[in-house]
């Protein structure tokens, strides 16, 4: 079972060295369409800023990834066959030049090959029903930012469009805002989006102050194209850290899987497992307080625990077995499903949020997750490490249908539609929705096109294009449950 384990990790971070190279072009399609950069500057550029998203982005995607389907219902074999469903069907959308999503076809293969070994009880369907709902809501959600910012930034009017940015400034940092005070985002993702927009202002500003009564398309040209190395960053900053966290997502729920399968039914580990491959998880309650807005409780350890090497004020680690969660340092039951052991109880840390006989209350719920301190360092760095290594690879052939097949992209468009793009991975990420950054940017050009005139978009690539994306997960499913299938001859 570990030998099956080590070859899972393999397959996973040669899946996402694959998903570089598929979904690079993503990030620098336009940047490349536009001559900006060479197409050699350009994935050295993407590749860079896909490992800085290492420090940037928490493990909201991962742990929406690892969370799809019951951990405890599940074996390695059916994450093997996922696996291999999933690369099959990215390998071959790279070499017909169709950008489809590898987050989909992750989540498709994982989710097939689950129903075939356990049904489709198995599934965390709300999980996959928003998953699937952003199919069609990323490219839309990119596209309509598209449409604003590039309005915006063809206007010549000075006055109106700095006055328009304050506005869409405004209301980007208050969303920010919020989502760092109660969505567990970190900080410097508040400081990127807003030095970003004050670059853009004093660039604009700049330019009007110097070239604003000889203005001339060349000039314009030229300080777009300056701005793109800015715009494209921030989209392979977004792609890096929406893209390496699912296969971060997938490691984690191997290593959730075969620890279960090293425990007994007390949730006690009677096998061995090796300390670099060994993962806990903290768990929080959520509900809504007295104002209706949401709010968590991350309950921490009372009294130091020396033998243990627990401090007071440490947060309380955890992992679960079915619907139990077990403390992953005295390996003592914490919740019994919905209901709290009774020395929990008496110790009073949960009693704000559970009732006398220790049944948690209504309206809140319990969720666990993995974070950067829950897990083996080395899973996030070697992600991150291939996904940059991929992307160094390039993807020529998408890069082709990406900017130049959809609409005719020029320096300005290419500003307005990554700058779009990563605005909504930004946001979606951190919000834990593992969407397509190939279906993003593609509405984002849609958008950015639309300006012009929708005569301006091939809508005939583009419908073929959103047939891929349909199609992705449901044909995923049925490749991966089709392996599945092959595997148990062998196991």
């Amino acid at each position: 079972m570990f030998s099956l384990l080590i070859v899972i990790i393999i397959l996973a971070l040669l899946f996402d060295l694959v998903n570089g190279f598929h979904d690079s072009a993503n990030s620098i399609a336009t940047v490349v369409s536009t001559k900006v950069l060479t197409p050699f500057q350009a994935v050295v550029w993407a590749a860079l800023f896909n490992v800085i998203a290492f420090w940037v982005f928490d493990m909201s995607v991962g742990n929406t990834v690892a969370k799809t389907v019951d951990n405890s219902a599940i074996n390695l074999y059916v994450i093997l066959s996922g696996l291999i469903a999933a690369m099959i069907w990215n390998l071959l959308t790279w070499w017909l030049g169709i950008p489809s999503s590898s987050s989909h076809t992750l989540i498709g293969g994982f989710a097939g090959a689950a129903v075939a070994h356990a049904g489709f009880n198995v599934i965390a369907s709300a999980e996959i029903i928003k998953v699937t709902c952003f199919i069609i809501l990323a490219p839309f959600i990119g596209g309509v930012i598209a449409f604003v910012i590039a309005l915006i930034t063809v206007s010549r009017n000075f006055a109106k469009k700095m006055i328009s940015i304050v506005i869409l400034s405004t209301i980007t940092y208050f969303i920010m805002d919020y989502m760092v005070e109660y969505l567990d985002v970190k900080p410097v993702m508040l400081y990127i989006v807003m030095g970003m927009i004050i670059i853009f202002i004093l660039t604009y500003t700049y330019y009007e102050l110097v070239h604003g009564k000889r203005q001339t398309a060349m000039k314009e040209s030229n300080m777009y194209k300056k701005l793109q190395l800015l715009s494209s960053a921030a989209f392979s900053l977004g792609h890096g850290g929406a893209d390496s966290q699912k296969v971060m997502g997938i490691i984690c729920a191997a290593l959730m899987v075969f620890a279960n399968s090293q425990r007994n039914d007390q949730g006690q580990i009677v096998g061995k497992i090796p300390k670099m491959f060994q993962i806990s998880e903290v768990f929080q309650i959520e509900f809504k307080d007295a104002e209706g807005r949401l709010a968590k409780f991350k309950p921490k350890y009372t009294q130091d625990i020396d033998s243990l090497k627990i401090e007071k004020e440490d947060h309380i680690l955890i992992y679960t077995k079915g619907e139990d969660i077990y403390d992953a340092k005295t390996h003592d039951v914490i919740f019994k499903g919905k209901m709290l052991n009774q020395d929990y109880i008496e110790a009073d840390i949960f009693k704000d949020y559970i009732k006398q006989n220790g049944e948690i209350r209504q309206g809140h719920k319990i969720k666990t997750k993995v974070n950067s301190e829950t897990m083996p360092g080395w899973i996030a760095f070697s992600c991150y490490l291939m996904i940059g290594l991929g992307t160094m690879m390039g993807g020529w052939k998408i890069v082709k249908t990406m900017g130049t097949k959809i609409t005719k992209v020029t320096p300005l468009e290419g500003v307005c539609a990554e700058t779009a793009g990563a605005l909504t991975l930004f946001t979606v990420s951190n919000l834990g929705i593992p969407v397509s950054t190939t279906h993003t940017i593609t509405g984002s050009i849609i958008g950015v096109g639309a300006t012009k005139r929708l005569s301006a978009v091939r809508w005939g690539v583009t419908i073929n294009l959103l047939w891929a994306w349909i199609l992705t997960i449901p044909v995923s499913g049925l490749l991966a449950a089709g392996i599945y299938y092959i595997s148990l001859l062998f196991h």
